[in-house]
This record gives C-alpha cells, structure tokens and sequence, in this order.
C-alpha cells in the first residue's frame, strides 16, 4: 500500500549542529552532522523500520551525437560513492509496530564526515593503485543546483547539468514488502541536501610530458624577426614550473584571506648575432582554465589529455575560462650572459652521466639555434596568481572546490599564461608565447576537526601504546644482508670494467678506515705512518681501474 495525500506521514528533518539557521549547511572532513527527524502521521499505520542514512551520489550522462538519427541519445552513469546508515534504538519504535495518527516521533541521527571512501565504492578494473586511491578519496559537492544558491546570490562552482556530485540526509519509512521482488515499500521519504568540502592536502607536482600525452606545456621556443622577410632576430624561450597550490580556507573561518599562489616565468633569449638586443616585455595575461572531466563508465586512469574526450559517446569534458590578471611587465630587465670558456666539472662518481642542471638553477635550457661560446639573455618575470571572489552587488560569482579525481567525474585546473613582447623596428604582429601549467586547489580542514572515538576505543589504544613501550627492543648488529658495499647498475665486480680489478670480500683492511695522516701521525714526503696498533697499509696503486686491496 502506497500512502498518498493526506494519509501520508510528515518527515522533517532538523539540524542541531549550529547550522540549522544556515541557508545551505556545508561540512568540510571529520564534521559532525548532528539533528534528528520528525515523523507524524496523519492516520494509524504500520512501520517497519525507518532508514536515516548520510549519503553521495555521483550521476553523470554523456550525449551521443551520431550521423544518423537513430543513433542520438545519452549514456548514463551512476554511482552511490557513499552511504552511511544510522542505527535505530528499538525502543524509539513502538513494540505493535503501529504509529497513532497526529503523533509525532523523533529520531536523533548523528554523522561524521569521513575521510575516504570504503574500497568497494571503487571496485572496477584500474590502470595502477593510483587511480585506485585517487578515487578512494571523497568528492567536494558540484554541480548540485540545490546547493548553488546562498541566499539571493547563486554561486556557480563551473560544474556542467551532464555531471552532479550532490551529498544529502535521507530518512525514509517502510511498510511491509513486495510480493515478487521482495524490496521494501517506502510510504515517506524526505531528503536534505547538504553541501561538502571535504580537505584536501597538495599533492606532489604531476609529471608533465610537454603535451605529448597531456595538455600541459612547460616550455616554449619561439623564433623572432624584425619582419616578414627580415632575418632571424634570435630565439625566445619562455619556461616555468607548476607552482604550489591554492589553500582555500576552511569553511567555517570568520575572516578568510584571498586565495593565492606564485608562479615564475624563466626567461632567455639566445641572439642570433652579438650585436643583437633582446626583446622588449609587453604585457601577462594570466587565466585559469577549469576542466570537468566526466563518463558514463568508470575511467581507468585519470585524465590529463583532453583530445581523449572529444566526440566520445561514453565520455565527455566541460571546460570554463577564468581570467585572473593582466598586467605589464615591460620594467622587466634583461641580464646578459658571458659563457665561461672553462666547461663545468663533474664529479668522478658521476662522470658518465649528463650534465643535469640542479633544483636552483632558474636558467632555461639553450635553445636548438643556440651557438656555443655566445651570449645570452635571461630574465625572471614573477607572476601573482589570486582566485577572483565575491564581488558587492554581483549576483553570481564564481566558486572553486578542490581537485579531485572519482570514478565518473575529475576536476582539474590549468593555468594559461600568455607573454607578448616587442621586437625592435618589427612591423608584423607582436609576438605572443602561451604556456599551460598544472596547478591544483586543495582545501583545509576546519580548525576544530578531529576523528571522533568511543570510549573503549580510546580505551583499547591506551593499552596497545602501553604494551608497546613495555616491549624489549632488539639491539644487534645488522644482518650480513645489509652491510654488503652498495652498488650502483653496471658498476661493480660483476661489470665487465671492473672484473680484473674488483677488491677482495674477505676481510676489510683496518688501515683503510684512515683516508688521510690523522693526528698524531709522522708525516714524510707523500708517505705516512699508520698509528700504533694498526699494521701498514698494504695496497698498491694502479694506473686504471681502481685501487688493487690485498687482504692479509
């Protein structure tokens, strides 16, 4: 029996949290959802059990768009990433199972926002364990229309109506089964949409292929001429890094401060003759691209090339253009670059080895047309990067949440730089570079956030820490397994360059502990004397391959 009109219960749902008052209720990891539910009904029923549950859908569709019309229509996919089930007391149920009409009957309900997701809500075919454990990690509420709007301002998190991540407090009544299925027959249900944040630290910097598997573009060479048919003026390189994320505040904080990053722009420019000089900065005009990623199947890996979801009837991408700055940067000054004559020295250990600039050296790389021996120009261009906010007397405004990457649905952001510069006597069109950087948006937790323990847990984990520091240590010395002479690949007694000269395992000169004459010692000609107690060295220098070490 379906309960319909006035013969159907009443089902409120109430916060008791302290954002009862609130227009959207929002939650960020480890909050606490605290309220209860109403139920009143307007006639004597039977009720089998009510299920109050905190729970994330994911729902998304793809377009198909064919040459026949036969073939247009939409895939869908849907996934419940969440669902937390709150235990009913029996004693808040009446013992006949019967509800009296214009009674009504409360039920607490209490939730904590966790901080991932249980395995089995991702368990489709990967590509490796990183996609698994990306999509392990809770979504941020997007493109939920009902928690979009915060007051008479909609708040527009850029998220398409083709993907919707919404979480929401669901209570539902029962009553009785279906015969052939078996399922419950629901006669009440109400729901409560909520919006969530959930924190999210700065990941390691992504690897970038320089576009060819990806969007991303670290890196760009572009060749300038004072005109059409000039000569070649020299080579511009323009370079740069991912720079560290956007925090966004916590959602409870009273004052947030603007969100903001660095980034820096390497400049050089390689002159095609001496008496060349470099170019003059124009303008820097910063965007952020946001890109919804989205799939009515699970994906397999996490998607970093857009090209991939283009004219696809199971996936699909949804892009927005948000402009930061635009600022000049023609003060900028030009250092020019002597080359040493004398080429840098490497280490024996690494002789083999290439050349690898080091972690400080903001230098860009010489260009292909570079001559070596001439010089160059660099420059360093610092580039503020802050997320635009809410604007007084703007109805809509932009909303950010953090990068995420779940089975249907992946938020990503890219930051688009564009340099112009002027070339000296140049009548053509000024020169512009483009670079696309990776950049992600994390979010911090609220300040009170912390896991919530029952009391025998808290008991359990005093023991545990007990017993552990009552524990006997194991001192020893280490296993033979680690204190064999560490190896490099292709380095060693078994490499072929080595195999006449490979020193002796059996036992370890003492003399050779002693590198240098240390105190004490007599020291003649380039000769010296071992300390008392310790017998001469006994090895003999070769002209190749390495010192020859005889044991006694």
């Amino acid at each position: 029996m379906v309960y319909r009109g006035k013969d159907k219960p009443t089902v409120e749902i109430t916060l008791t949290d302290g954002q009862q008052d609130a227009f959207i209720p929002s939650y960020s990891t480890l909050d606490e959802i605290k309220g209860f539910v109403d139920v009143t009904p307007h006639a004597e029923i039977k009720i089998d059990n009510i299920y109050i549950t905190f729970e994330c859908v994911v729902k998304t569709y793809v377009e198909k768009v064919g040459t026949a019309s036969a073939s247009n229509g939409r895939s869908e996919g849907f996934t419940q990433a969440l669902r937390l089930v709150q235990p009913i007391q029996e004693t808040a149920m009446p013992e006949s199972g019967k509800v009296e009409a214009g009674k009504t009957y409360t039920f607490p309900f209490e939730f904590a926002v966790p901080q991932e997701l249980l395995p089995k809500s991702c368990d489709h075919t990967i590509d490796n364990d990183v996609v698994r454990q990306a999509h392990l990690q809770l979504p941020p509420s997007l493109g939920d229309p009902l928690t979009s709007v915060w007051g008479k301002t909609m708040m527009d998190d850029m998220g398409p109506e083709m993907s919707v991540v919404s979480y929401s407090i669901r209570a539902r009544l029962t009553s009785g089964r279906e015969e052939k299925s078996g399922k419950h027959i629901f006669i009440a249900e109400e729901n409560k949409r909520v919006r969530v944040i959930p924190a999210v630290p700065e990941h390691p910097p992504l690897m970038v292929l320089d576009g060819k598997q990806d969007d991303y573009r670290l890196r760009k060479e572009k060749p300038l001429k004072k005109g059409t048919f000039q000569k070649k003026m020299g080579t511009l390189v323009m370079e740069s890094t991912q720079p560290s994320s956007l925090h966004l505040p916590p959602l409870r904080s009273e004052n947030p401060c603007p969100v903001t990053t660095m980034a820096t722009i390497n400049l050089r420019f390689d002159p095609a003759s001496p008496e060349i000089q470099p170019p003059r900065l124009g303008s820097l005009i910063t965007k952020l691209k946001v890109a919804t990623f989205f799939a009515s199947r699970p994906m397999r890996d996490i998607p970093n090339r857009s090209t991939d979801y283009h004219y696809s009837s199971e996936r699909g991408l949804y892009v927005e253009t948000v402009p930061l700055s635009s600022r000049c940067v023609m003060s900028v000054a030009w250092m020019k670059h002597t080359p040493s004559a004398t080429p840098p020295r490497r280490g024996s250990t690494m002789a083999g080895s290439p050349i690898t600039p080091s972690p400080s050296d903001t230098t860009p790389v010489a260009s292909e047309s570079y001559k070596e021996g001439q010089d160059y120009y660099t420059a360093h261009v610092v580039v503020p990067i802050t997320l635009p906010g809410k604007v007084e007397g703007n109805s809509n405004y932009k909303i950010f949440v953090p990068t995420f990457h779940t089975c249907l649905v992946s938020r990503v952001y890219a930051l688009d730089l564009t340099l112009s510069c002027h070339t000296p006597g140049a009548s053509v069109t000024v020169p512009e570079m483009h670079l696309k950087l990776p950049i992600q948006i994390s979010a911090e937790p609220n300040a009170d956030a912390c896991p919530k323990i029952s009391e025998g847990e808290a008991q359990a984990i005093a023991r545990r820490e007990a017993a552990d520091s009552l524990n006997p240590r194991n001192i020893a010395p280490p296993s033979p397994a680690y204190t064999e002479q560490a190896q490099l690949a292709g380095v060693g007694p078994s490499s072929p360059r080595f195999a006449d000269s490979a020193p002796s395992r059996q036992r370890r000169d003492p003399s050779l502990d002693y590198p240098g004459p240390p105190l004490g010692t007599r020291q003649s000609g380039d000769a010296w004397e071992a300390p008392q107690g310790l017998p001469p060295p006994d090895y003999t220098i070769q002209t190749s391959g390495r010192p020859n070490v005889s044991s006694r």
